[in-house]
């Protein structure tokens, strides 16, 4: 994790504003560190980075970053030792309080770096987990008067040096607030992660109670785009957007009167037209939706094809997002093996093939091509 430190000249702390006499030659980068922190798709892998950063900046073998929830609870999403660790206390910590209390004596201290050396009694060591009368800081986390956690830190990998200077206080300092910005971000994201999946999940309700076989349809396509996600190795985030937009890709169809959605024969030029207007309404209504703008951008080009003939714009290749392409082909794939009212459903062979015989003119070859080989190699 070296390489994540650098040189640079710090003239005061924020906290307290102590000079220090001698300048610290290896402070952190603050821009690598930030870019260390917000690579992270989960609460846990962000403190597992920032744990493995601060071990080895400050040279100390424990740092253990204890967080509270929005009721108030304690809990510690680190290694599974440790959560194993925590978790066989974690009901007596948080009701007796325990670090909720130390929380708020050490908050009231920690005006100065200095004051983050603190007496501790048995109880508190004990929910800490660290052994009694060990060297350590313990650093209370807050982001605009919000309480995010506590810090703590111990055991120097050197037992003849103490790693807790004043010089390393203002590096700790620096790398706390970015650490505490980083949590708070992560936290508010997940909430609203949540929010939108609450959405999600009552948008494919009403679709499935508007018209059933969409429903169930749209299902089976999050599934098999789940599995071409993996193959073409997108993030979680990147996954979680195709699986919704697999999901809700038909939301539009909500708009569109019985007589046409439920027509048990071909579409007349017509009710072709309105039929067609569901990308751009499925994407009106969700575009709307606060993180749902990407997802918004594949309901609205799923029915375009890759030599500009689809609709609703017309929008040929590579203009189109990927995981639009993706969709197209699973979409085809499900309306050709599951059947419809009007049509006799095809055996997977025949679709396969049609898929392929339009590959580079209506679907992407590529996406042809990694959707077969999912029947093929299965993961």
């Amino acid at each position: 994790m070296s390489h994540y430190v650098e040189n640079i000249h710090i003239q005061g702390a924020r906290r307290g504003e102590i000079s220090s006499k001698k300048t610290p030659t290896r402070l952190p980068g603050l821009s690598d560190l930030s870019h260390f922190l917000v690579g992270s798709d989960s609460l846990t892998d962000l403190v597992k980075r920032a744990s493995f950063f601060i071990t080895d900046l400050i040279k100390i073998n424990v740092c253990r970053i204890f967080l509270v929830d929005q009721n108030g609870r304690w809990f510690q999403p680190a290694s599974a030792e440790n959560r194993t660790a925590f978790h066989t206390i974690e009901s007596y910590i948080n009701e007796s309080g325990v670090l909720s209390s130390l929380f708020e004596k050490t908050l009231k201290q920690e005006l100065k770096p200095g004051l983050w050396k603190r007496d501790l009694n048995l109880e508190e060591y004990a929910a800490l987990g660290v052994s009694v009368g060990s060297s350590h800081w313990l650093i209370p986390m807050v982001v605009e008067n919000e309480p995010i956690g506590m810090l703590f830190l111990g055991e120097p990998q050197n037992p003849r040096m103490d790693p807790f200077t004043p010089d390393a206080s203002y590096v700790v300092d620096l790398v706390v607030d970015q650490l505490a910005n980083a949590i708070h971000r992560n936290q508010l994201n997940e909430r609203l992660s949540n929010l939108s999946i609450e959405t999600v999940l009552a948008l494919s309700r009403s679709l499935d109670a508007r018209d059933s076989h969409s429903g169930s349809h749209s299902k089976h396509m999050a599934g098999l785009s789940e599995q071409l996600a993996n193959k073409y190795q997108f993030s979680s985030r990147e996954t979680r957007e195709l699986c919704w937009a697999a999901l809700l890709h038909d939301i539009g169809k909500i708009g569109v009167e019985d007589q046409i959605l439920y027509k048990p024969g071909p579409l007349s030029e017509r009710e072709w037209e309105i039929m067609k207007t569901h990308p751009e309404v499925g994407a009106q209504m969700i575009r709307g939706l606060s993180g749902m703008e990407n997802i918004a951008s594949l309901i609205f080009c799923h029915h375009e094809r890759m030599d500009g003939s689809g609709y609703p714009r017309g929008i040929p290749g590579d203009q189109i997002p990927l995981g639009a392409r993706i969709i197209a082909v699973v979409d085809s794939y499900s309306a050709m093996t599951e059947g419809r009212p009007y049509r006799k459903a095809k055996r997977h062979e025949e679709a396969i093939s049609e898929l392929k015989a339009l590959g580079g003119k209506q679907y992407d070859s590529d996406v042809v091509n990694m959707f077969v080989s999912l029947f093929e190699n299965p993961e």
